[in-house]
């Protein structure tokens, strides 16, 4: 007894990192026989998936009952869609330069060029219509997440729309939630497990081999994610606009940012990443609209990948990009990252849009794809750690911050 007193004293960071660390251990000893293992995060990826679109359907349909007009949720929500592409545009920028600096390409030598069959990329127009579902509960089935948004914002202000006859069923959700937060809780306790799982999968079947002719890409991007994250999330947002100390707000973080960079799955980080966002003091009002908002449409650390990997090919194929070039990469990539939203593997379409703006081979795509988990590791961080930026961000000018509050919890 003592010693499960003990793990559950253990506070979920520390769980995840023993996991995390094991499972790196164990994918080194063991190599390709540690992918037995696989099946611990498979088993966690379908828990919080299962988990993810009932959660945002009652949170959402809740937070619009809360906000009670559409003009109101009209300046959260244009507030929050400008950062978002504010931020990408910011990313794509410092990916460009950092990497030209870096020469990421030069010197790279192709022994095979791995052809890549381009699916039809939908039109904007296309995608932003399919954002209005058919049959909402097919999307609930299918977690089409923006469908789910716009169903549950519209829902939560028919039921305040028709006053008291709403109150019941807006009561059924509000328990719905509150019942979906407390699965959430329990399938969080078996993110250590999965974590390991994973790790010991990931580092099992690709060992260190495959990193070395790639190491200035990926260090590119490592470096460019974390530099952006540092001082415009954590620097800028977190600290200059929202007042929040960035060493408090990446503290408060650390457990989401450690989880999407085993799992790399912004969706499934949703439930860990509002629980952190909410301890930073905002309110659940905002956190409840913002997260479930940026984890489809906040494309932060998946623009910095197309910066890299743009430089990546047109130094590789000996392309020279002129400077009007790349702003057209940086337009295309802000542009690319709401036409994609919501697309199964939209980071792979957005990565197609972008070279085939600036004529660059789509080859490019089967060169990377090696060491593409690798690199979605880094990618993934600032992308959920922008969605809590911004909602420090959207609190703030909105006056629903309010850290002071959470100080005495964490004290408790």
């Amino acid at each position: 007894m003592k010693k499960i007193k003990r793990w559950s004293d253990i506070s979920l960071f520390t769980k995840i990192m023993i996991g995390f660390v094991l499972g790196i251990v164990v994918g080194l000893v063991f190599q390709e026989k540690a992918s037995c293992l696989k099946f611990l995060g498979t088993i966690l990826t379908r828990l919080l998936t299962m988990v993810v679109a009932p959660l945002v359907l009652g949170l959402l349909i809740c937070a619009a009952a809360d906000v009670k007009d559409f003009k109101t949720l009209g300046k959260i929500g244009g507030l929050t869609l400008g950062i978002f592409l504010g931020g990408t545009a910011i990313a794509v920028a410092i990916g460009l330069v950092l990497c030209n600096i870096m020469q990421i390409g030069a010197g790279f030598v192709i022994e095979s060029q791995v052809s890549y069959d381009a699916s039809e990329v939908p039109s904007i127009v296309d995608t932003l219509m399919n954002i209005i579902p058919t049959n909402p509960f097919q999307s609930l089935s299918e977690q089409n997440l923006l469908q789910i948004i716009f169903f549950s914002l519209l829902l939560g202000f028919a039921l305040i729309g028709i006053g008291d006859k709403g109150k019941p069923v807006l009561d059924f959700f509000r328990a719905w939630t509150e019942a979906w937060k407390q699965i959430t809780n329990i399938v969080l306790e078996f993110t250590p497990f999965g974590v390991f799982g994973l790790m010991a999968d990931i580092v099992g079947k690709y060992g260190v081999d495959v990193l070395l002719p790639y190491l200035k890409t990926i260090g590119a991007c490592y470096l460019t994610c974390f530099l952006f994250t540092v001082f415009i999330q954590g620097g800028v947002m977190a600290g200059l606009i929202g007042r929040i100390s960035p060493m408090k707000f990446f503290s408060t973080m650390k457990e989401a940012a450690l989880f999407v960079f085993a799992t790399c799955s912004s969706v499934a980080t949703i439930p860990l990443n509002l629980k952190c966002t909410k301890k930073l003091g905002v309110s659940d009002k905002i956190a409840d609209f913002v997260i479930p908002f940026g984890a489809v449409m906040n494309m932060n650390g998946t623009a910095i990948y197309e910066a890299v990997a743009v430089v990546f090919a047109s130094q590789v194929f000996g392309i020279h990009l002129s400077v009007t070039q790349q702003i057209m990469v940086m337009v295309t990539a802000v542009l690319a990252s709401i036409g994609t939203a919501g697309i199964p593997g939209s980071g792979l379409v957005m990565l197609t849009i972008v070279l085939n703006a600036v004529n660059l081979p789509l080859e490019t795509i089967g060169l990377l794809a090696g060491i593409d988990r690798i690199l979605n590791m880094a990618r993934v961080i600032p992308n959920i750690l922008g969605d809590a930026a911004t909602a420090v961000v959207v609190a703030k000018l909105e006056g629903e911050l309010h850290p002071e509050n959470v100080v005495e919890e964490a004290n408790a």
